[in-house]
């Protein structure tokens, strides 16, 4: 079975990270945030669900950590 190539313009190299969005509203203008208390740093060091702050609608959301496939 045959692949097609990806362009170039598509490609993501090593600093560049997927488009996330956010999931109230569906904005991409989301920045990650520190975790918040005792509870948000465990959930997000053993499960890798991080704070994520959208600058549309204003709103907190949690979004998956998934580390570049290298």
């Amino acid at each position: 079975m045959a692949t097609m190539p990806v362009p170039s313009s598509q490609r993501l190299n090593a600093f560049q990270s997927p488009r996330r969005s956010c999931t109230h509203c569906g904005s991409e203008e989301i920045h990650r945030q520190r975790p918040r208390g005792i509870i948000e740093r465990h959930v997000a060091r053993t499960f890798h669900f991080f704070p994520y702050w959208c600058a549309d609608c204003d709103r907190r959301c949690y979004l998956r950590y998934r580390p570049s496939q290298g």
